[in-house]
């Protein structure tokens, strides 16, 4: 008689086989083309080869060194300079200089007058720095001066010069008009020699 099946019981599973870990191909073939191209390295560093043969010609006796000169100092020069001597010719007297013209008798002295443009004045340095900077940055000399009033306040006041002549003071004032700078205050100072 046949023997009937026996039914699975419910839960259980069937095992499965687990599916081994393959080489990939590509990983063979690598590892093939490298042996390969291994051995045919070995094939061409074959020991009948002149290109690998090793002398067979005994060592050729080295010369002992030469003795070393005395520990004292050598000194070429005392040859050599009386070798390179050059010959220096003796200088010609030169001619005396020319006199100095005479000024004109009826010079004018120096102006000792400058002139200035004061284009601000500010309570805090700070806004008298970026100001003077925007100033130095179109070509012209800027300074701070600070002034003390009668107040104890300390204002800053930022200077534009000085300049030697008014058509100088005039030409700066116009620089500074174009680039937004209307309040100029001109001011002329004398100095003393």
């Amino acid at each position: 008689m046949a023997k009937a099946r026996k039914t699975p019981r419910r839960g259980a599973s069937r095992a499965r086989s687990k599916p081994g870990r393959r080489v990939p191909a590509w990983l063979i073939a690598v590892c093939g083309l490298v042996l390969g191209l291994f051995i045919a390295f070995l094939f061409q560093l074959e020991p009948g080869r002149d290109t690998v043969k090793r002398s067979t010609a005994p060592p050729q006796p080295t010369t002992p060194p030469a003795p070393a000169k005395p520990a004292g100092p050598s000194y070429d020069f005392y040859t050599l300079l009386p070798e390179s001597e050059v010959v220096v010719p003796k200088p010609r007297p030169e001619p005396p200089p020319p006199p100095a013209p005479k000024p004109p008798p009826a010079a004018k002295p120096e102006s000792s007058t400058r002139y200035y443009l004061q284009a601000g004045s500010f309570r805090q340095r700070s806004e008298a720095d970026r100001v003077r900077a925007q100033i130095i940055l179109m070509g012209l000399d800027a300074r701070l001066e600070d002034a003390k009033l009668a107040n104890g306040e300390t204002w800053h006041r930022v200077q534009v010069g000085p300049f030697a002549d008014q058509s100088k003071r005039t030409q700066a004032e116009q620089t500074l008009s174009g680039n937004g700078f209307n309040n100029l205050l001109r001011q002329q100072r004398t100095t003393t020699p």
